[in-house]
């Protein structure tokens, strides 16, 4: 189903019937609409009359397939397609940016979804319908809020490398000694003043970051450890009720995290990632595979 805030509008329909063509074993789309449009004008250097019956054909045509529900269908499926190999993307690009410690806790999360997966389809026959729909809704989604957390995690740490406080407190130190000189100008002290707020602000966004940074991590680990106890009482208790238990348990863990990335939104917008809902997964894809390994330097 397509998300309400992706459907085409009208001039999408329209544009895709304008470009539709014919598939032909050999020699692959053959774009007739244009094709009609290029020979028509070209006839109506001879009779004009081509030109006007042209029109109105293109406009009965354009019309009766971008109103057509089958034709609409297939727009939608396409455009769907496109949203989501364009998500895949961004989040292989994410995955691939991580720092190796990072992709291994990716990597490690994965393999702890897939231990938990695999224990659940042992325990659901195919008549358990809504309780695996449930189960893949749920498990399509943790990798995703877990890579963001990561990538913001790998943000604070750059940031923060960027920034060395002793030498902000140094420059602080320097500039507060300035502005006790005697005799000292009412611009230069404005000057000097203006510097000092602006090196203590700098310290206390350092702080900031650090919170954050420890905000992130304990997210991290909580999302860690809720799948080690999801996995340990799979193996435990792998009756319908206790897998139906352990799914709402994972899904209050992500509605917890979901809830703190969106009390953070501001905060993570200003660190540049990706805008969550850019993010969501694909219904086909389960799992973040890790990218391609490192060649050795």
């Amino acid at each position: 189903m397509i998300n309400k805030k992706y459907k085409p509008g009208f001039s999408d329909y329209l544009t895709e019937a304008f470009n539709a063509g014919l598939n032909i074993k050999g020699m692959g789309e053959i774009p007739v609409n244009k094709l009609f449009i290029l020979g028509t004008f070209i006839l109506g250097f001879g009779n004009p009359g081509f030109w006007f019956m042209g029109l109105a054909l293109e406009i009965i045509y354009l019309y009766y397939l971008s109103t057509n529900p089958g034709f609409q269908n297939y727009v939608e499926s396409k455009q769907y397609e496109n949203i989501q190999k364009d998500r895949s993307s961004k989040m292989h690009e994410m995955v691939s940016s991580l720092d190796q410690e990072l992709q291994n806790r990716l990597n490690k999360l994965n393999s702890n979804l897939s231990e938990i997966n695999r224990l659940m389809n042992w325990n659901l026959d195919e008549s358990a319908g809504f309780l695996n729909q449930s189960k893949q809704e749920t498990l399509n989604h943790l990798p995703t809020i877990f890579l963001k957390l990561l990538k913001t995690k790998q943000l604070i740490q750059e940031s923060l490398a960027r920034t060395k406080p002793e030498e902000i407190n140094k420059e602080l130190r320097k500039l507060e000694n300035q502005l006790k000189t005697p005799n000292i100008g009412a611009a230069l002290e404005k000057s000097l003043k203006s510097n000092i707020e602006i090196q203590r602000k700098r310290l206390e966004n350092l702080a900031n970051a650090r919170e954050n940074e420890m905000l992130v991590e304990m997210e991290l680990q909580r999302i860690e450890s809720q799948m080690l106890l999801v996995r340990e009482e799979i193996a435990l208790d792998s009756s319908p009720e206790g897998l139906s238990s352990n799914i709402d348990r994972i899904n209050i863990t992500l509605g917890e995290t979901q809830d703190w990335l969106n009390s953070h939104s501001d905060f993570l917008r200003k660190l540049s990632g990706p805008p969550i809902d850019d993010l969501e997964p694909a219904v086909e894809e389960t799992f973040i595979p890790p990218p391609p390994p490192r060649e050795m330097e």
